[in-house]
Protein backbone atom coordinates (compact mmCIF):
# COMPACT_ATOMS: atom_id res chain seq x y z
CA UNK A 1 0.00 0.00 0.00
CA UNK A 2 2.82 2.43 0.78
CA UNK A 3 4.38 1.77 -2.55
CA UNK A 4 1.22 2.72 -4.34
CA UNK A 5 0.81 5.93 -2.42
CA UNK A 6 4.33 6.97 -3.26
CA UNK A 7 3.63 6.50 -6.88
CA UNK A 8 0.89 9.17 -6.76
CA UNK A 9 2.76 11.85 -4.77
CA UNK A 10 4.82 13.22 -7.63
CA UNK A 11 1.97 13.62 -10.13
CA UNK A 12 -0.19 15.37 -7.52
CA UNK A 13 2.53 17.92 -6.71
CA UNK A 14 3.33 18.47 -10.38
CA UNK A 15 -0.22 19.59 -11.27
CA UNK A 16 -0.18 22.88 -9.28
CA UNK A 17 3.23 23.79 -10.65
CA UNK A 18 2.12 23.28 -14.23
CA UNK A 19 -1.11 25.19 -13.55
CA UNK A 20 0.78 28.11 -12.08
CA UNK A 21 3.13 28.24 -15.03
CA UNK A 22 0.23 28.09 -17.44
CA UNK A 23 -1.62 30.87 -15.58
CA UNK A 24 1.49 33.04 -15.75
CA UNK A 25 1.64 32.61 -19.49
CA UNK A 26 -2.04 33.49 -19.79
CA UNK A 27 -1.55 36.52 -17.56
CA UNK A 28 1.26 37.73 -19.83
CA UNK A 29 -0.86 37.56 -22.96
CA UNK A 30 -2.08 41.06 -23.94
CA UNK A 31 -0.21 42.87 -21.16
CA UNK A 32 1.54 46.01 -22.51
CA UNK A 33 5.25 46.07 -22.16
CA UNK A 34 6.61 48.33 -19.45
CA UNK A 35 7.55 51.80 -20.81
CA UNK A 36 11.27 52.07 -21.26
CA UNK A 37 13.23 55.20 -20.53
CA UNK A 38 15.13 56.68 -23.45
CA UNK A 39 18.50 55.11 -23.82
CA UNK A 40 21.24 57.24 -22.50
CA UNK A 41 24.02 58.41 -24.69
CA UNK A 42 26.73 55.80 -24.18
CA UNK A 43 29.34 58.51 -24.54
CA UNK A 44 27.95 60.35 -21.53
CA UNK A 45 29.51 59.49 -18.21
CA UNK A 46 28.11 60.65 -14.94
CA UNK A 47 28.23 60.05 -11.22
CA UNK A 48 26.19 56.91 -10.41
CA UNK A 49 24.72 58.73 -7.40
CA UNK A 50 23.56 61.73 -9.54
CA UNK A 51 19.89 62.19 -10.34
CA UNK A 52 19.24 62.06 -14.06
CA UNK A 53 17.12 64.97 -15.34
CA UNK A 54 16.35 66.80 -18.57
CA UNK A 55 17.00 70.49 -18.96
CA UNK A 56 16.32 73.37 -21.34
CA UNK A 57 17.95 76.78 -21.67
CA UNK A 58 16.41 80.06 -20.54
CA UNK A 59 15.34 81.75 -23.79
CA UNK A 60 14.90 85.47 -24.47
CA UNK A 61 11.65 86.19 -26.34
CA UNK A 62 9.76 89.36 -27.34
CA UNK A 63 6.95 90.04 -24.85
CA UNK A 64 4.10 92.50 -25.35
CA UNK A 65 3.36 94.36 -22.12
CA UNK A 66 -0.24 95.28 -21.42
CA UNK A 67 -2.51 96.73 -18.76
CA UNK A 68 -5.69 94.77 -18.16
CA UNK A 69 -8.95 96.24 -16.91
CA UNK A 70 -12.63 95.35 -16.87
CA UNK A 71 -15.47 97.73 -17.76
CA UNK A 72 -18.78 98.34 -19.47
CA UNK A 73 -19.56 98.82 -23.16
CA UNK A 74 -21.50 101.93 -24.21
CA UNK A 75 -22.84 103.06 -27.53
CA UNK A 76 -20.91 105.77 -29.32
CA UNK A 77 -23.93 107.99 -28.72
CA UNK A 78 -27.01 107.16 -26.64
CA UNK A 79 -29.90 109.59 -27.08
CA UNK A 80 -33.07 109.84 -25.01
CA UNK A 81 -35.90 111.26 -27.14
CA UNK A 82 -38.41 113.30 -25.12
CA UNK A 83 -41.55 115.18 -26.12
CA UNK A 84 -41.58 118.99 -26.21
CA UNK A 85 -45.37 119.43 -26.37
CA UNK A 86 -48.31 117.64 -24.83
CA UNK A 87 -51.04 115.85 -26.67
CA UNK A 88 -52.41 112.49 -27.71
CA UNK A 89 -50.19 110.17 -29.75
CA UNK A 90 -51.68 109.77 -33.21
CA UNK A 91 -49.14 107.44 -34.84
CA UNK A 92 -45.96 105.46 -34.05
CA UNK A 93 -43.80 104.63 -37.04
CA UNK A 94 -40.95 102.51 -35.57
CA UNK A 95 -40.42 99.76 -33.00
CA UNK A 96 -37.56 98.54 -30.81
CA UNK A 97 -34.56 97.15 -32.78
CA UNK A 98 -35.45 99.17 -35.89
CA UNK A 99 -32.58 101.04 -37.49
CA UNK A 100 -33.32 104.66 -38.34
CA UNK A 101 -31.42 107.49 -40.00
CA UNK A 102 -31.34 111.18 -38.99
CA UNK A 103 -34.54 112.97 -40.01
CA UNK A 104 -36.82 109.93 -40.02
CA UNK A 105 -40.16 110.29 -38.20
CA UNK A 106 -40.52 108.30 -34.99
CA UNK A 107 -43.85 109.51 -33.61
CA UNK A 108 -46.68 111.94 -34.40
CA UNK A 109 -48.83 113.82 -31.88
CA UNK A 110 -52.31 115.09 -32.79
CA UNK A 111 -51.62 118.61 -34.21
CA UNK A 112 -55.18 120.03 -34.14
CA UNK A 113 -54.75 122.32 -31.13
CA UNK A 114 -51.44 123.63 -32.41
CA UNK A 115 -52.81 124.34 -35.88
CA UNK A 116 -55.50 126.50 -34.24
CA UNK A 117 -52.85 128.29 -32.18
CA UNK A 118 -50.96 129.14 -35.37
CA UNK A 119 -54.07 130.61 -37.00
CA UNK A 120 -54.84 132.66 -33.90
CA UNK A 121 -51.31 134.08 -33.81
CA UNK A 122 -51.51 134.96 -37.49
CA UNK A 123 -54.75 136.90 -36.99
CA UNK A 124 -53.37 138.80 -34.00
CA UNK A 125 -50.36 139.82 -36.09
CA UNK A 126 -52.57 141.05 -38.91
CA UNK A 127 -54.54 143.28 -36.49
CA UNK A 128 -51.39 145.05 -35.31
CA UNK A 129 -50.15 145.46 -38.85
CA UNK A 130 -53.46 147.06 -39.82
CA UNK A 131 -53.16 149.60 -37.00
CA UNK A 132 -50.02 150.95 -38.62
CA UNK A 133 -51.34 150.63 -42.15
CA UNK A 134 -48.92 147.80 -43.04
CA UNK A 135 -49.54 144.58 -44.94
CA UNK A 136 -46.32 142.74 -44.08
CA UNK A 137 -44.10 142.83 -40.99
CA UNK A 138 -41.35 145.45 -41.55
CA UNK A 139 -37.64 144.63 -41.49
CA UNK A 140 -35.07 145.67 -38.92
CA UNK A 141 -34.17 148.92 -40.77
CA UNK A 142 -37.73 150.15 -41.14
CA UNK A 143 -38.27 153.96 -40.93
CA UNK A 144 -41.20 154.79 -38.61
CA UNK A 145 -41.74 158.10 -40.37
CA UNK A 146 -43.18 156.10 -43.27
CA UNK A 147 -46.10 154.88 -41.17
CA UNK A 148 -49.37 156.61 -42.31
CA UNK A 149 -50.34 158.07 -38.89
CA UNK A 150 -46.86 159.57 -38.55
CA UNK A 151 -47.01 160.93 -42.07
CA UNK A 152 -50.38 162.63 -41.30
CA UNK A 153 -48.96 164.18 -38.14
CA UNK A 154 -45.92 165.36 -40.09
CA UNK A 155 -48.16 167.02 -42.68
CA UNK A 156 -50.16 168.83 -39.98
CA UNK A 157 -46.92 169.92 -38.36
CA UNK A 158 -45.62 171.29 -41.64
CA UNK A 159 -48.87 173.19 -42.21
CA UNK A 160 -48.76 174.69 -38.72
CA UNK A 161 -45.15 175.71 -39.23
CA UNK A 162 -45.97 177.47 -42.53
CA UNK A 163 -48.81 179.45 -40.92
CA UNK A 164 -46.59 180.39 -38.00
CA UNK A 165 -43.87 181.68 -40.33
CA UNK A 166 -46.36 183.79 -42.31
CA UNK A 167 -47.81 185.28 -39.11
CA UNK A 168 -44.34 186.10 -37.83
CA UNK A 169 -43.50 188.01 -41.06
CA UNK A 170 -46.72 190.02 -40.78
CA UNK A 171 -46.04 190.74 -37.13
CA UNK A 172 -42.62 192.09 -38.00
CA UNK A 173 -44.37 194.73 -40.18
CA UNK A 174 -47.07 195.17 -37.51
CA UNK A 175 -49.70 193.94 -39.97
CA UNK A 176 -51.48 191.71 -37.43
CA UNK A 177 -52.12 191.52 -33.77
CA UNK A 178 -50.04 189.84 -31.08
CA UNK A 179 -53.01 187.61 -30.24
CA UNK A 180 -53.00 186.07 -33.73
CA UNK A 181 -49.25 185.37 -33.44
CA UNK A 182 -49.82 183.62 -30.12
CA UNK A 183 -52.56 181.43 -31.62
CA UNK A 184 -50.35 180.31 -34.54
CA UNK A 185 -47.50 179.57 -32.18
CA UNK A 186 -49.77 177.41 -30.03
CA UNK A 187 -51.08 175.55 -33.08
CA UNK A 188 -47.52 174.78 -34.15
CA UNK A 189 -46.60 173.43 -30.69
CA UNK A 190 -49.70 171.22 -30.64
CA UNK A 191 -48.85 169.85 -34.09
CA UNK A 192 -45.29 169.18 -32.95
CA UNK A 193 -46.49 167.27 -29.90
CA UNK A 194 -48.93 165.27 -32.01
CA UNK A 195 -46.16 164.38 -34.43
CA UNK A 196 -43.89 163.20 -31.62
CA UNK A 197 -46.75 161.22 -30.09
CA UNK A 198 -47.47 159.45 -33.40
CA UNK A 199 -43.81 158.47 -33.71
CA UNK A 200 -43.89 156.93 -30.22
CA UNK A 201 -47.13 155.10 -31.04
CA UNK A 202 -45.61 153.82 -34.27
CA UNK A 203 -42.56 152.50 -32.41
CA UNK A 204 -44.82 150.83 -29.85
CA UNK A 205 -46.84 149.35 -32.69
CA UNK A 206 -43.70 147.98 -34.32
CA UNK A 207 -42.64 146.41 -31.01
CA UNK A 208 -46.09 144.85 -30.70
CA UNK A 209 -45.77 143.47 -34.22
CA UNK A 210 -42.41 141.93 -33.34
CA UNK A 211 -43.93 140.36 -30.21
CA UNK A 212 -46.78 138.92 -32.26
CA UNK A 213 -44.24 137.58 -34.73
CA UNK A 214 -42.47 135.77 -31.88
CA UNK A 215 -45.79 134.38 -30.67
CA UNK A 216 -46.50 133.15 -34.19
CA UNK A 217 -43.03 131.57 -34.38
CA UNK A 218 -43.64 129.79 -31.06
CA UNK A 219 -46.97 128.47 -32.28
CA UNK A 220 -45.41 127.23 -35.49
CA UNK A 221 -42.55 125.56 -33.58
CA UNK A 222 -45.02 123.80 -31.30
CA UNK A 223 -46.87 122.57 -34.36
CA UNK A 224 -43.58 121.32 -35.78
CA UNK A 225 -42.75 119.60 -32.49
CA UNK A 226 -45.81 117.38 -32.81
CA UNK A 227 -43.70 115.35 -35.24
CA UNK A 228 -40.76 113.71 -33.42
CA UNK A 229 -37.82 112.89 -35.66
CA UNK A 230 -34.43 111.19 -35.32
CA UNK A 231 -31.82 113.86 -34.43
CA UNK A 232 -28.99 114.76 -36.77
CA UNK A 233 -25.46 114.70 -35.26
CA UNK A 234 -23.53 117.95 -35.72
CA UNK A 235 -20.16 116.12 -35.75
CA UNK A 236 -19.14 113.27 -38.09
CA UNK A 237 -19.01 109.81 -36.54
CA UNK A 238 -15.52 108.28 -36.99
CA UNK A 239 -15.50 104.99 -38.85
CA UNK A 240 -19.02 105.40 -40.27
CA UNK A 241 -18.58 106.52 -43.85
CA UNK A 242 -22.31 106.36 -44.63
CA UNK A 243 -23.25 108.59 -41.71
CA UNK A 244 -24.87 107.88 -38.40
CA UNK A 245 -27.44 105.10 -38.10
CA UNK A 246 -29.32 104.69 -34.85
CA UNK A 247 -30.82 101.56 -33.35
CA UNK A 248 -33.98 101.91 -31.25
CA UNK A 249 -33.28 100.34 -27.86
CA UNK A 250 -36.36 101.52 -25.92
CA UNK A 251 -39.95 102.65 -26.55
CA UNK A 252 -42.30 103.73 -23.75
CA UNK A 253 -45.41 105.04 -25.50
CA UNK A 254 -48.38 103.65 -27.39
CA UNK A 255 -50.81 105.05 -29.93
CA UNK A 256 -53.66 106.89 -28.21
CA UNK A 257 -51.73 107.59 -25.01
CA UNK A 258 -51.38 111.15 -23.72
CA UNK A 259 -47.87 112.57 -23.42
CA UNK A 260 -46.61 115.64 -21.60
CA UNK A 261 -43.53 117.82 -22.17
CA UNK A 262 -40.31 116.13 -21.08
CA UNK A 263 -41.69 112.59 -21.23
CA UNK A 264 -39.13 110.05 -22.53
CA UNK A 265 -40.64 108.09 -25.41
CA UNK A 266 -37.64 106.56 -27.24
CA UNK A 267 -33.99 105.70 -26.67
CA UNK A 268 -31.59 105.58 -29.60
CA UNK A 269 -28.06 104.26 -29.72
CA UNK A 270 -25.25 104.26 -32.29
CA UNK A 271 -23.99 100.67 -31.93
CA UNK A 272 -21.82 100.18 -35.02
CA UNK A 273 -18.98 101.81 -33.12
CA UNK A 274 -18.81 101.46 -29.35
CA UNK A 275 -17.02 102.89 -26.34
CA UNK A 276 -15.56 100.67 -23.63
CA UNK A 277 -14.97 102.53 -20.38
CA UNK A 278 -12.66 100.80 -17.93
CA UNK A 279 -11.26 101.90 -14.54
CA UNK A 280 -7.47 101.56 -14.55
CA UNK A 281 -5.45 101.48 -11.30
CA UNK A 282 -3.57 104.67 -10.52
CA UNK A 283 -0.18 102.93 -10.67
CA UNK A 284 -0.55 102.54 -14.47
CA UNK A 285 -1.11 106.26 -15.11
CA UNK A 286 2.35 106.68 -16.69
CA UNK A 287 1.94 103.66 -18.98
CA UNK A 288 -1.44 104.26 -20.62
CA UNK A 289 -1.39 106.78 -23.48
CA UNK A 290 -3.75 108.03 -26.16
CA UNK A 291 -3.92 106.07 -29.44
CA UNK A 292 -2.54 102.89 -27.86
CA UNK A 293 -4.03 99.70 -29.27
CA UNK A 294 -6.06 97.30 -27.15
CA UNK A 295 -7.69 93.89 -27.41
CA UNK A 296 -11.26 93.73 -26.09
CA UNK A 297 -12.70 90.41 -24.90
CA UNK A 298 -16.43 89.88 -24.33
CA UNK A 299 -18.57 86.90 -23.40
CA UNK A 300 -20.53 87.31 -26.63
CA UNK A 301 -17.59 86.25 -28.81
CA UNK A 302 -14.60 83.94 -28.65
CA UNK A 303 -12.36 86.29 -30.62
CA UNK A 304 -10.86 89.58 -29.42
CA UNK A 305 -11.98 92.91 -30.88
CA UNK A 306 -9.44 95.58 -31.76
CA UNK A 307 -9.78 98.95 -30.06
CA UNK A 308 -7.95 102.24 -29.63
CA UNK A 309 -7.54 104.41 -26.53
CA UNK A 310 -9.32 107.70 -27.32
CA UNK A 311 -9.85 109.37 -23.94
CA UNK A 312 -8.07 109.32 -20.57
CA UNK A 313 -9.67 110.96 -17.57
CA UNK A 314 -7.14 113.41 -16.07
CA UNK A 315 -8.39 112.89 -12.51
CA UNK A 316 -8.24 109.85 -10.21
CA UNK A 317 -11.35 108.64 -8.43
CA UNK A 318 -10.43 109.16 -4.75
CA UNK A 319 -12.23 106.11 -3.32
CA UNK A 320 -11.20 103.38 -5.76
CA UNK A 321 -7.91 105.09 -6.77
CA UNK A 322 -8.57 104.49 -10.45
CA UNK A 323 -8.86 106.69 -13.51
CA UNK A 324 -11.25 106.06 -16.39
CA UNK A 325 -9.96 105.11 -19.84
CA UNK A 326 -12.22 105.10 -22.89
CA UNK A 327 -11.48 102.65 -25.71
CA UNK A 328 -13.20 103.02 -29.08
CA UNK A 329 -14.20 99.64 -30.53
CA UNK A 330 -15.50 99.23 -34.12
CA UNK A 331 -18.55 96.94 -34.21
CA UNK A 332 -19.59 96.73 -37.89
CA UNK A 333 -21.44 93.42 -37.53
CA UNK A 334 -23.16 94.28 -34.26
CA UNK A 335 -21.57 91.38 -32.37
CA UNK A 336 -21.13 93.46 -29.21
CA UNK A 337 -24.08 94.98 -27.37
CA UNK A 338 -24.12 98.28 -25.46
CA UNK A 339 -24.41 97.70 -21.75
CA UNK A 340 -22.37 94.50 -21.91
CA UNK A 341 -19.36 93.49 -19.85
CA UNK A 342 -15.88 93.36 -21.42
CA UNK A 343 -12.23 93.01 -20.53
CA UNK A 344 -9.53 95.10 -22.20
CA UNK A 345 -5.80 94.49 -22.58
CA UNK A 346 -4.16 97.83 -23.39
CA UNK A 347 -0.82 97.30 -25.15
CA UNK A 348 1.73 99.60 -23.53
CA UNK A 349 5.22 98.55 -24.69
CA UNK A 350 7.15 95.65 -26.29
CA UNK A 351 10.07 93.97 -24.46
CA UNK A 352 12.36 92.19 -26.91
CA UNK A 353 14.45 90.31 -24.29
CA UNK A 354 12.03 88.72 -21.84
CA UNK A 355 13.51 85.59 -20.15
CA UNK A 356 11.25 82.55 -20.62
CA UNK A 357 11.34 78.87 -19.62
CA UNK A 358 9.21 75.89 -20.69
CA UNK A 359 6.04 75.31 -18.69
CA UNK A 360 7.43 71.91 -17.62
CA UNK A 361 10.14 73.68 -15.64
CA UNK A 362 7.69 75.10 -13.08
CA UNK A 363 7.25 73.41 -9.70
CA UNK A 364 4.46 74.57 -7.40
CA UNK A 365 4.17 73.52 -3.77
CA UNK A 366 2.39 75.15 -0.83
CA UNK A 367 1.63 78.25 -2.87
CA UNK A 368 5.26 78.76 -3.91
CA UNK A 369 6.35 78.51 -7.53
CA UNK A 370 9.97 77.68 -8.23
CA UNK A 371 12.38 76.30 -10.81
CA UNK A 372 15.61 74.31 -10.51
CA UNK A 373 18.69 75.67 -12.26
CA UNK A 374 21.67 73.45 -13.08
CA UNK A 375 24.86 75.11 -11.88
CA UNK A 376 28.19 73.26 -11.70
CA UNK A 377 26.45 69.88 -11.86
CA UNK A 378 24.11 70.63 -8.97
CA UNK A 379 20.46 71.67 -8.72
CA UNK A 380 19.77 75.17 -7.42
CA UNK A 381 16.26 75.91 -6.17
CA UNK A 382 15.02 79.37 -7.24
CA UNK A 383 11.57 80.78 -6.23
CA UNK A 384 10.22 82.80 -9.16
CA UNK A 385 7.56 85.36 -10.01
CA UNK A 386 5.77 84.66 -13.28
CA UNK A 387 4.95 87.09 -16.06
CA UNK A 388 3.44 86.48 -19.46
CA UNK A 389 2.47 82.95 -20.39
CA UNK A 390 1.69 81.00 -23.54
CA UNK A 391 0.74 77.37 -24.13
CA UNK A 392 4.41 76.34 -24.20
CA UNK A 393 6.45 78.86 -22.22
CA UNK A 394 6.21 81.30 -19.33
CA UNK A 395 8.11 84.48 -18.56
CA UNK A 396 10.18 84.71 -15.39
CA UNK A 397 9.52 88.24 -14.14
CA UNK A 398 11.77 87.85 -11.09
CA UNK A 399 14.51 87.12 -10.29
CA UNK A 400 16.53 87.91 -13.40
CA UNK A 401 17.72 84.72 -15.14
CA UNK A 402 20.59 84.91 -17.57
CA UNK A 403 19.71 83.76 -21.10
CA UNK A 404 21.17 80.31 -21.78
CA UNK A 405 21.01 79.16 -18.15
CA UNK A 406 19.92 75.53 -17.86
CA UNK A 407 16.60 74.91 -16.11
CA UNK A 408 15.37 71.42 -15.17
CA UNK A 409 12.28 70.30 -17.14
CA UNK A 410 11.77 66.74 -15.74
CA UNK A 411 12.75 64.82 -12.63
CA UNK A 412 12.07 67.71 -10.24
CA UNK A 413 10.22 65.43 -7.78
CA UNK A 414 13.51 63.85 -6.70
CA UNK A 415 15.43 67.11 -6.48
CA UNK A 416 16.41 69.34 -3.60
CA UNK A 417 18.67 72.36 -3.39
CA UNK A 418 22.31 71.30 -3.92
CA UNK A 419 21.61 67.77 -5.17
CA UNK A 420 24.02 66.41 -7.79
CA UNK A 421 22.29 66.04 -11.16
CA UNK A 422 23.16 64.63 -14.54
CA UNK A 423 21.50 66.02 -17.67
CA UNK A 424 20.20 63.31 -19.99
CA UNK A 425 20.40 64.06 -23.68
CA UNK A 426 17.02 64.22 -25.42
CA UNK A 427 16.14 63.63 -29.03
CA UNK A 428 15.41 66.84 -30.90
CA UNK A 429 12.50 66.42 -33.26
Amino acid sequence: MKKRMGQFVFPILLVPVVAAATWGVVQGIGRPEKEKLPEENPSTTHDPSAIVVTAAPVTARPAQRSVEAVGTIYGYEEVAICTKVEGRVRRILHEVSDRVKPGEVLLEIDPTDYELSVRQAEKALQVDLAKLGLKEPPGSGFDVTQVPPVMQAAARLENAKTRLNRTQRLSSRQANSAEELADKTADYQVAQAEHDNQIMLAKAGLAMIQMKQEALAIARQQLKDTVIRVPTPTQPIPGLDQGAVYAISFRDVAEGSFVRPGMEVFKLVIDRILKLRVPVPERHSQQVRLRQKADVFAAASTRPFSGTVTRINPSVEPVARTFEVEIRVPNPEGELKPGGFAKAAIFTRLDNEAPTVPLEALVSFAGVTKVFLVENGRAKEVPVTLGLQSTKWVEIAAPALAPGSQVVTSGQAALADGVVVSIRATDKK
